[in-house]
């Protein structure tokens, strides 16, 4: 690969990599020429970044750190806690120098240390891996975040089962638990918190089941209350909503009791919600009887 080519397939992965991810490209004399032309700086030792490149990866290293937690979420395209905006940052544990320490006191940044039983790896483009993410979230961020995230990463093969256990296996208990709980049914993380608040009432249910011929539903509470939660990335559409109320009908005219959430409600509503579940068990609703064909 010559020097452009570098420079282009550098900044496809971000604009920042480790010095050895670039030596898997280039040699030594090559990437010194790139820096001697001004192409390439050095955010932090052992790393490489586009000279013009400026981002959270970059701000993350300048500052001692690679990006994670909460940052490394958004990163990877998982779920987040609502209105989170600082930037996360993981150092080493043994770090406890001056550029740390101005880091620790920044305003905007969390820092933050990996478990002392987790092997502790340099990403090789400046951002925590899924795994590593999720066992620093583990130590910040809610249960109930903490399980929407994981859960995206299940249901996006981000991660696999045994990948996500593993880690969990070396957290503290508490922490543990609640990765333990992940699985791969959420369609959303607005699912995912839907599910969480139904834990917290103690109300048993099932998600994903197939109530119709190959079409399944979100929540199942339990013989015949359907709950659907509704995001407007999948259900704002005219031919999605459409969609919807087809389904609606077709489990109504079997007995079935359909209701709809939407993002804002299960996000900034949660007690209406819960109460409005509450009520509708409370009153039986989910013990229907339905035609002996579709029971």
């Amino acid at each position: 690969m010559c020097g452009m080519d570098f420079l282009s397939w550098l900044e496809i992965v971000g604009g920042v990599c480790t010095v050895e991810a670039a030596l898997e490209h280039l040699t030594r004399r090559e990437l010194r020429r790139l820096r001697g032309e001004g192409a390439l700086r050095t955010p932090q030792r052992g790393w490489l970044a586009l000279a013009d490149t400026s981002s959270d990866t970059t701000r993350s290293l300048e500052l001692g750190g690679v990006v994670t937690c909460v940052s490394a979420l958004r990163d990877h395209g998982l779920w987040t806690p609502h209105g989170e905006q600082q930037l996360h940052i993981r150092v080493r544990r043994n770090s406890h120098g001056a550029r740390v320490a101005r880091a620790e006191d920044r305003d905007g940044v969390v820092v933050h240390r990996l478990h002392e039983r987790l092997q502790e790896e340099a990403p090789p483009f400046g951002v925590d891996s899924v795994q590593t993410t999720l066992a620093v979230a583990s130590g910040c961020v809610s249960a109930d975040d903490l399980i929407a995230a994981a859960d995206a990463a299940l249901s996006q093969g981000k991660i696999q089962p045994d990948a996500l256990l593993e880690v969990a296996a070396e957290l503290p208990r508490p922490r543990r638990r609640v990765l333990e709980r992940a699985s791969a049914l959420s369609g959303s993380g607005t699912e995912s918190m839907f599910a969480a608040l139904l834990r917290h009432a103690h109300i048993v249910f099932v998600q994903q089941p197939e109530l119709l011929p190959d079409e399944f539903f979100d929540f199942l509470i339990g013989r015949s209350l359907v709950i659907e939660i509704d995001s407007l990335e999948w259900h704002g559409s005219r031919k999605q909503m459409a969609n919807d109320r087809r389904r609606d009908a077709a489990l109504t005219a079997l007995g079935y009791r359909v209701v709809r959430f939407t993002y804002e409600q299960v996000m900034f509503e949660r007690e209406q919600v819960l109460q409005t579940v509450l009520d509708l068990v409370r009153r039986g609703v989910h013990r229907r009887a339905l035609p002996a064909a579709t029971a």
